[in-house]
């Protein structure tokens, strides 16, 4: 009897165990599976925060840009290592959680390997984490204000040398007009000035003209003298008788005549 009753004892006790390991494990897999799903979604998060990173260092002075581009890296890196977290989680907790026929036989390696996957995760995220922790460090901002001070420099220089050059610009501009008005007045000046010295030339002409014509009258004095000379002798050797001898020397007048036309 004492034998039977402790039979049934330890039958109920194994039971009764059987039953608290599939009541726990299996709310136990329910809640991996959602801390894996969980830690899933956190992986893309931190994507989508890497990415807004690289986002904003690209309009960022280059010393803030490259300490933000290395945390976006870092970051990075640790999503990668949580990537290989959730696929560890799967295949060597989940899912032998889900097959209850070992669950009794292998729940300790279950969750030893559980613990051994959250401390390889969380010792390359502390690795990466401390890294970015110095790379943020060496972040000088100074030189930021440095360099934002030296383009400012420059463009208030570059702005000097354009308001010179217009400056030059201009008064160059004004100096030709300058000149263009004087050379403008030098030209009516001259357009003016050749009626008055023209009437120098105007009058020699007219000298010229006068000086002709006085030769011309003494040329024609000369015949007139000639002429009245002829008429005297003609006349006189009409006087003496001489008919015969008056028509061949008219007709050698007038081919004297005709010989100085």
């Amino acid at each position: 009897m004492n034998s039977l009753f402790s039979r049934d004892v330890q039958v109920k006790s194994m039971e009764q165990t059987v039953k608290h390991a599939e009541k726990y494990l299996g709310e136990i897999c329910f809640l991996l599976a959602s801390y894996t799903r969980k830690t899933a979604k956190l992986r893309d998060k931190a994507d989508l925060l890497v990415a807004q990173l690289y986002d904003f260092s690209s309009t960022e002075d280059p010393e803030l840009q490259l300490g933000l581009k290395n945390l976006a890296e870092d970051l990075a890196m640790v999503q990668d290592y949580r990537q290989a977290q959730v696929e560890r989680l799967e295949m060597r907790v989940v899912a032998p959680l889900r097959a209850y026929g070992e669950i009794v036989k292998n729940k300790r390696r279950i969750f030893t390997d559980f613990v051994t996957v959250e401390m390889l995760f969380h010792a390359k995220a502390l690795e990466v984490y401390t890294h970015t922790c110095h790379n943020l460090e060496a972040i000088d901002t100074q030189k930021d204000l440095e360099v934002a001070s030296a383009n400012d420099s420059m463009l208030t220089e570059q702005k000097c040398l354009l308001i010179e050059d217009k400056g030059k610009q201009q008064t160059g501009r004004s100096f030709q007009s300058t000149l263009a008005s004087t050379t403008s007045q030098n030209h009516r000046q001259h357009s003016n000035h050749p009626p008055t010295a023209r009437r120098p030339h105007s009058t020699l002409e007219r000298q010229r003209g006068i000086e002709e014509e006085e030769e011309e009258e003494e040329e024609d004095n000369e015949e007139e003298d000639e002429e009245e000379e002829e008429e005297e002798m003609y006349e006189s050797e009409i006087d003496e008788g001489q008919h015969t001898s008056r028509q061949s020397y008219a007709a050698q007048y007038a081919q004297m005549r005709r010989s100085q036309k």
